[in-house]
C-alpha cells in the first residue's frame, strides 16, 4: 500500500510540527481511499484544548470529530477520515508500544486505518503505516507503508487551510 501526501500538505503538516517543537502535535488526515492506496488531501488540526507535552500529545477529540463532519459535508462526502498523525520531536519517525495500541484501537473502528509519524532525526521526515483488521482477540500488526509525497494538480480539492486551533 502506498500513501500518497500533497507536496503542500506535508509541508504544512511538517510546519505545525516546528512550531510546537519541543512539544509533540498531531491531527488528523483526511482524503481519499483508492483501492489498496490512500491520498491525503488536507489535515485538521489538534484543537483548542489539545493537551502538548514532551512524550505525548492528546487532541481535543470532540473538536476533531465535528471538523471531521463539517469536512465531510462540505466535500458533498467526498473527503474522508483516513487516520491520525504526530510528532516525536525528540525521537525516531516510528511507532512506540502506544502509538501500536492506539492505531490498532483505530483500526477497529475504521477498517485499515493511517498513523502518520514525524520526527526531526536527520532532518523532518515522516513514515506511515496501515492498521490492517485482525481476527477476534487477534489483532493484526500495523504494517509500514510506503509514503510519496507529489505535486498535487493545481485544480484539486485543498484542505491544508483547515484550522488547527
Amino acid at each position: 500500500m502506498k500513501v500518497w501526501i500533497g507536496r503542500d500538505v506535508f509541508e504544512d503538516l511538517l510546519e505545525q510540527a516546528r512550531t510546537l517543537a519541543p512539544l509533540e502535535t498531531g491531527g488528523i488526515l483526511m482524503g481519499w481511499r483508492r483501492g489498496g492506496d490512500r491520498i491525503v488531501m488536507g489535515t485538521i488540526g489538534p484543537g483548542p484544548k489539545a493537551l502538548h507535552g514532551r512524550h505525548i500529545f492528546l487532541p481535543d477529540h470532540a473538536w476533531q470529530v465535528a471538523r471531521i463532519n463539517e469536512t465531510f459535508a462540505a466535500s458533498g462526502g467526498d473527503l474522508d477520515y483516513l487516520g491520525d498523525w504526530h510528532t516525536h520531536p525528540e525521537s525516531e519517525a516510528e511507532l512506540s508500544g502506544l502509538d501500536r495500541r492506539t492505531l490498532q484501537k483505530l483500526g477497529r473502528k475504521v477498517a485499515n486505518s493511517l498513523m502518520l509519524i514525524a520526527a526531526p532525526v536527520g532532518g523532518w521526515h515522516a513514515n506511515a503505516w496501515i492498521q490492517p483488521r485482525g481476527r477476534l482477540f487477534q489483532p493484526a500488526q500495523a504494517e509500514r507503508c510506503e509514503l510519496a509525497v507529489f505535486d498535487a494538480p493545481s485544480d484539486w480539492p485543498r484542505l491544508i487551510s483547515t484550522p488547527r486551533a
